[in-house]
């Protein structure tokens, strides 16, 4: 097994340090695995780390700890939905050999963490907080721990292509502009938004779908472009719309919209627009179903003319499990036992870029 993490590390080593700059650091917490941290806080007080390298957190059962974000990072896992053996969550198979994800938790970020990336961690029963966030991403994160935007001027936030799992994105303290959130799936009973203190003409919601029985799904939403979503079974409760432009969405409910909003569906049958079933990850039960009302009635996003709402439409849909973009080994073939005194072995192993 020892030989078995070399190699994938080495693989994907080889793979992510072809011309980068700024160094890669592998973090592995496996027994009789060797890496250059076992936590995540250890990485950040390490001073060999520095602003702009990137972390990654392989594959394990356990999670990477608590930790202060102090620097300017990218930090990338292995996606969710992967592990055959877990009924509470059905995987989606054949993303990656190694079916463990990277697992965070109780993540603070400081104002020197500004333009930190997240990629493909799994974020679960902790908190995301901070000082103050400015130019953050999480994309294709699984969210299920209490997301809060701090109390301070903040910017820049996006959270793109991400499974938000019976939590709820808040900003009703402090204060945030330039804002992106689109392509995501909001899961789950709790799975929702309140985001009544955005500000400034720069923030975007868009494409993003939601299967969540939750009393108030979307709780309010100001100055925003709200574009391409599919909104799903508030309670009958409208949703709360402060100064936005609304366009193309699907509604599970009598919605009231203002006089400006256009080409938006109301009442639609959900059961109508997703491919549902009682198969397949959870993720992919949202991808829309034939002859959905979602498809083709989009407003154009970039070069896209009528793309499908919710999260699998647009330039940039959601990936299922969360795959972040770097290669990853989804075949290996080794050897079970070699003969004594053998100094070589033939191993197989199949890549997906993921670009």
């Amino acid at each position: 097994m020892k030989k078995l993490n070399t190699i994938l590390a080495v693989a994907l080593l080889l793979f992510l340090s072809s011309g980068a700059e700024a160094k890669i650091w592998r973090l592995n917490n496996n027994t009789g695995i060797t890496a250059d941290f076992t936590s995540l806080d250890a990485a950040l007080v390490s001073t060999s780390v520095q602003n702009g390298d990137t972390l990654h957190l392989e594959a394990s059962p356990l999670s990477y700890g608590d930790a202060t974000i102090n620097k300017r990072l990218v930090i990338i896992g292995t996606g969710y939905f992967l592990d055959p053996a877990n009924i509470t969550f059905p995987p989606n198979t054949g993303l990656q050999y190694k079916t463990q994800q990277s697992i965070v938790r109780f993540i603070s970020l400081t104002a020197d963490a500004a333009g930190s990336k997240f990629n493909g961690i799994s974020f679960l029963s902790g908190t995301l907080s901070g000082a103050v966030w400015t130019n953050i991403t999480f994309e294709k994160c699984y969210i299920a721990e209490n997301f809060t935007v701090p109390n301070a001027a903040n910017s820049g936030l996006v959270i793109r292509k991400c499974f938000i799992d019976n939590t709820v994105l808040n900003c009703t303290l402090g204060s945030l502009t330039d804002f992106t959130c689109e392509n995501n799936i909001f899961f789950g009973f709790w799975g929702s938004i309140n985001m009544p203190n955005l500000s400034g003409t720069n923030n975007i919601f868009r494409n993003n779908s939601f299967a969540t029985p939750a009393p108030t799904a979307v709780s309010a939403l100001a100055n925003c472009y709200v574009a391409n979503n599919i909104f799903t079974n508030n309670n009958g409760t409208p949703i709360g719309f402060t100064n936005c432009n609304i366009k193309n969405n699907l509604f599970s409910q009598n919605q009231p919209l203002p006089g400006t909003a256009i080409g938006n569906q109301i009442n639609v049958n959900m059961a109508d627009v997703y491919a549902g079933g009682s198969t397949g990850s959870w993720d992919s039960r949202l991808a829309l179903k034939a002859g959905s009302p979602a498809i083709g009635a989009g407003v154009t996003v970039g070069s896209v003319v009528s793309p499908n709402c919710g999260a699998f439409g647009g330039t940039d849909p959601y990936r299922l499990s969360g795959i972040p973009d770097v290669p990853a080994i989804y075949s290996l073939t080794v050897p079970s036992s070699i003969p004594s005194g053998t100094n070589s072995m033939n191993v197989t192993f199949s890549t997906r870029s993921n670009n």
